[in-house]
């Protein structure tokens, strides 16, 4: 080739390094940034209002007027809310309830700036607090694991408690720009350009949501903006609004952690952040990503919420005025047709209380008001149970509410128990332990329910094999329901209903009891949750089960869990009254156990009723064992046995004549 061709070549070869060079430095992918994230804190405004007159813009109104952001919830610990521990489970990724700790709050934080990062005061004793805990708890681990740290960007005047999520294992926060509330968005977008993850505090008021607006305007592609409302110094739990820029698909906000649209829990911030740095996150971590869900507006955000927060206060208010409206009933009928008239309103309170389950299902989707859900919940509950009566022929009555129930309660588990989590005996979110799936009040009552409806129906037919096979079916089949993390979600249900089912059809097969029989029974838990392991593994349920016992570290964090559960039984022990309580369920059932026959003689020693209420006895104990609210367990467990005997003793013949010994000589 000549010289002049090759020259030509040369310049060709030149020029064309020189266009794909520039046309790299045009292509925004080529010259993108690294992936950044932005956790801003907006408070609640401690400023009076312009306008008193004025009602007042909630976080989640403002959030919501900002439409780039996907909405949510965020709770913001488990039990016992405290700020402090709001920030320090963000920074661990995992939590335990607070009472699990030695002390139970964390120690008083106080933020010192020095050079050009920070130290917060006392975290050697927050790093103490840590160890108590029966669990693998590391506060400061987000920070620790980001390159170079993390910058804290935040307003003079404040405790800078914002900081706490910036902090490293040592207390340490790597940058700090503390100043005026007006540059608080640009400090914080200059920051950014040096550090990949930047924690801000934003001003309260306008200002706050003129910094907040500055960093939606200004967000790239690439990163993340996650703006929270900063954990207020209040004592009741929390659910902070939250909205978050950069997830991709336009939605609102849901996680692995909650299974609930619109719902994620603060642990989840510390996957969220360093999944999106493309860090690895620790297998400690219990916390799940933050991804996209179904859109929910501010105001079905806010009606969850609000539905969230009135379900505790509404429990022990039903309960009492079903007690009442019971004890009314039971007045009236003795008065009006003496014992006769007694014997029916046993029967149709007991069946009013086993149509209560369902009941509460139905209130929970109409969201009423206090009063009105109140009276829904007494006139539907004994109104079914007065329709069962006359339907039904003692003692078969039982068998419609104990099936609905188990039918309703199925039904929504597979839609994602909606409203199950909405009901006043569902597992309250707002506590943060359990976000979705059966909690333990309904963990101790359901299999009992399906117990006695099943020793409803198959009444008379004896012992065999069949009887047995339908009871250990049925219970199989419930205690997967309940389990499984795609579904109920609830380990303990499993040990619960397993126990129960086992005693059931150890007393319902033909022969005498063996070594091998009490075998069974005894290795039902260990069984169960076997069971439940291979269930989970092929679904890829990743619920509590999976994550905190498949996927522990060794022996010693297995066991953690254990101390853990029976810490927290302990706990619930000594709350209130509940020793009192425990100790008349104790009482109710040695009583039930020496008059046996003289209370359910009216069941003529039926073998499948017997087998029912004692694999009923059997999983309220193995609840109570097992469990980490062990003493709710045996308490509800004891009261639907109670239900289930008052029923039997609404033996209609039982009023037709003054009873006396019976062919047995027992005394009814």
């Amino acid at each position: 080739m000549s010289r002049p061709c090759r020259a030509l070549g040369v310049l060709a070869l030149l020029v064309a390094l020189a266009l794909g060079m520039a046309g790299a430095a045009a292509d925004p992918a080529a010259a993108q940034k690294p992936p950044r994230v932005v956790l801003a804190f907006l408070p609640v405004s401690e400023k009076p209002q312009e306008d008193p007159a004025a009602p007042p813009v909630s976080i989640l109104d403002r959030l919501a007027s900002r439409p780039a952001l996907a909405l949510g919830l965020l709770g913001a610990t488990q039990g016992t809310y405290v700020q402090e521990q709001a920030f320090l489970d963000m920074t661990q990724g995992t939590r335990t309830s607070t009472s699990t700790y030695r002390p139970r709050t964390p120690p008083e934080l106080a933020f010192y700036p020095e050079g050009r990062g920070g130290l917060f005061q006392r975290w050697l004793d927050t790093l103490d607090r840590a160890e108590t805990a029966p669990a693998e708890i590391h506060p400061g681990l987000l920070a620790s694991l980001v390159p170079g740290g993390a910058t804290y960007v935040g307003v003079t005047g404040r405790r800078q408690l914002e900081a706490i999520v910036a902090a490293d294992r040592a207390g340490r926060v790597a940058r700090v720009s503390i100043g005026n509330s007006r540059d608080v968005a640009q400090r914080a977008l200059a920051e950014l350009e040096r550090s990949r993850f930047v924690v801000v505090g934003l001003p309260t008021g306008p200002p706050g949501g003129i910094a907040m607006d500055v960093l939606i305007t200004n967000h790239e592609p690439g990163d993340l903006l996650l703006v929270v409302q900063t954990p207020p110094d209040y004592r009741a739990p929390q659910l902070l609004p939250t909205g978050v820029l950069g997830l991709g698909t336009p939605g609102g906000i849901t996680s692995q952690t909650t299974h609930l649209d619109g719902i994620v829990a603060g642990i989840d911030i510390l996957p969220t952040v360093l999944g999106h740095l493309g860090i690895r996150v620790p297998d400690d971590v219990k916390g799940q990503d933050i991804t996209v869900g179904r859109k929910l507006s501010a105001g079905e955000l806010q009606q969850l919420k609000e539905r969230f927060r009135v379900l505790g206060a509404r429990r022990f208010p039903a309960l009492q005025l079903l007690l009442v409206v019971w004890l009314t009933i039971v007045l009236v009928g003795g008065v009006i047709a003496d014992r006769r008239g007694t014997r029916a309103a046993l029967r149709i309170g007991a069946l009013g209380f086993l149509w209560l389950l369902p009941v509460l299902l139905i209130t929970a989707s109409l969201t009423p008001s206090k009063s009105n859900e109140l009276a829904l919940i007494a006139i539907l509950s004994f109104g079914l149970g007065a329709l069962t009566d006359l339907l039904v022929k003692w003692p078969r009555g039982p068998i419609v509410p104990g099936l609905v129930c188990t039918a309703f309660y199925t039904v929504d588990l597979f839609r994602g128990s909606d409203l199950i989590v909405q009901s006043l005996l569902g597992p309250n979110p707002r506590f943060g332990s359990r976000y979705y799936g059966i909690g333990n009040e309904l963990e101790s009552t359901l299999p009992l329910v399906l117990f006695v409806a099943l020793a409803a129906l198959l009444m008379g037919r004896g012992r065999s094999r069949t009887t047995a096979a339908v009871f250990g079916i049925a219970g199989v089949l419930y205690a997967g329901i309940i389990g499984a993390g795609r579904l109920g979600a609830d380990v303990g249900g499993v040990i619960t209903i397993g126990v129960g089912t086992a005693v059931c059809v150890v007393l319902l097969l033909p022969g005498t009891l063996t070594k091998k029989r009490i075998a069974l029974v005894l290795g039902a838990p260990v069984l169960g949750v076997l069971g439940l392991a291979v269930v989970d593994l092929l679904t890829g349920g990743n619920g509590h089960f999976t994550r905190t016992v498949l996927r522990a570290d060794g022996e010693s964090a297995i066991w953690d869990i254990v101390q853990r559960r029976f810490e927290l039984a302990a706990g619930v022990f000594g709350r209130g009254l509940m020793p009192f309580a425990a100790g008349i369920a104790a009482l109710a059932i040695a009583y039930a156990v020496r008059h046996r026959e003289r209370l359910y003689a009216p069941l003529e020693g039926d073998e499948v009723w017997r087998a029912g209420l004692l694999g009923g006895l059997g999983a309220a104990i193995a609840g109570a064992l097992s469990n980490d609210s062990g003493p709710v367990l045996l308490v509800l467990g004891v009261f639907v046995l109670a239900i289930a005997t008052a029923y039997v003793r609404g033996d209609p013949r039982l009023g037709q004549h003054d009873p006396g010994p019976g062919a047995d000589g027992a005394t009814r």
